[in-house]
């Protein structure tokens, strides 16, 4: 099977200075009626080069110029290929579904069985135990006014296009946004739960063998005990140490997002809290997506709000050394009057070598820097 990774990367031997980019509503010129605002996922799941939208429904790349709705009942917000047939599938949290892709685009849509009964706002796959199959973790949320939190889950791939739910968390959380990541370089993914109503974010360290172990205070990434919506991976500052950044939505006096720095090896893998490093008060953040927008080799912020009394912000990462320092750039990038989304994706579904955003149910074309990019197919 093959799959498209962009990698951008700045002319050498140094980035060009910092220059203005901007970006350009498309969306309607794209021919995308109607996306929603919801969250949101770039995939190409017909491999034909072209990342593909999903945003409420699947809509169809051709070649970068248009878009076009796909065969309705297929996509979801997470997407990974099961079965190892060389297309991607998608997973459900909510309807707590899995979808097969094909050769012809279309999909079989198949129930998870059994698992723990609820809500769910956020799910994330993964390969859990390493056997070569991608396992799902599903995040429970609440029931409001009658149930408090349901219990997150994981679903191991048992190979077969089948699942089955093996664990379950003991003491339930409202989950609302799962990310994964090794964050510890020891060749298995670990995963990060960002939860809401005031509770502490749970880190779970993978141990190699699919078993998961309570990380999150040992490591200081609780993230506050906020009400938080989602994270995001991405090594910050370029020491090969994948950072994290927690988002929060907070009402006055409330703990705020925070940037905690991966200290590497030599301190456990343990996290440094930063604080919101110049990332201003807004009450309603919800979704966070980091990207090098401007391809000068550091990754930038977008974070959504949804309040409509708030905005979307973009931050430009302007970090030179031990300091971390970001800018607020969304006026100038014409980003500005987001509002009312949790919506934030980034990919380059032109094909141009620079980051194209997917937010608040809108398309924005990157209009691109003279920094350069490489692209790289992988095989396998």
């Amino acid at each position: 099977m093959s799959r498209w990774l962009t990698i951008l990367v700045g002319a050498l031997p140094a980035f060009a200075p910092a220059a203005t980019v901007t970006f350009e509503d498309v969306t309607a010129a794209l021919g995308i009626e109607n996306p929603g605002s919801e969250r949101a996922a770039w995939v190409d799941y017909n491999n034909d080069g072209w990342p593909d939208l999903m945003s409420y429904q699947l809509w169809r790349n051709e070649d970068g110029t248009r878009f076009v709705e796909a065969p309705r009942g297929g996509g979801g917000p997470a997407w990974a290929d099961f079965d190892n047939d060389g297309y991607l599938d998608f997973f459900r949290p909510r309807a707590k579904t899995v979808g097969y892709g094909s050769e012809t685009g279309e999909f079989t849509v198949v129930p998870l069985d059994a698992g723990p009964s609820g809500t769910s706002d956020g799910g994330t796959c993964l390969d859990i135990n390493g056997d070569g199959f991608v396992d799902l973790y599903w995040g429970g949320y609440e029931a409001w006014g009658r149930v408090d939190a349901y219990p997150d889950a994981i679903f191991t791939n048992t190979g077969d296009r089948r699942f089955t739910c093996d664990w379950q968390s003991e003491t339930p959380h409202p989950a609302r946004g799962i990310t994964a990541a090794d964050y510890d370089n020891d060749g298995d993914t670990d995963i990060y739960v960002s939860n809401y109503r005031l509770r502490g974010n749970i880190l779970w360290r993978n141990n190699g063998a699919g078993k998961l172990e309570f990380a999150s205070t040992e490591c200081g990434v609780l993230a506050g005990y906020g009400h938080s919506i989602g994270a995001a991976w991405g090594d910050i500052d370029n020491d090969g140490h994948i950072d994290l950044f927690a988002g929060n939505f907070a009402h006055g006096g409330q703990p705020q997002s925070q940037f905690l720095r991966n200290l590497g090896p030599d301190s456990g893998y343990t996290f440094d809290n930063l604080g919101t490093c110049g990332v201003h008060y807004q009450e309603s953040y919800a979704s966070p997506a980091l990207g090098d927008y401007d391809n000068d080799g550091d990754l930038d912020l977008f974070f959504t709000t949804v309040y409509g009394h708030n905005a979307a912000v973009l931050y430009r990462n302007d970090t030179t050394g031990r300091e971390w320092v970001f800018t607020n750039v969304t006026e100038a990038a014409g980003l500005d009057g987001i509002r009312n989304s949790g919506q934030a994706a980034w990919g380059d579904f032109d094909n141009d070598g620079d980051l194209d955003l997917m937010a608040g149910g809108r398309l924005y074309r990157n209009s691109g820097t003279a920094n350069r990019w490489l692209k790289v197919k992988l095989v396998g």
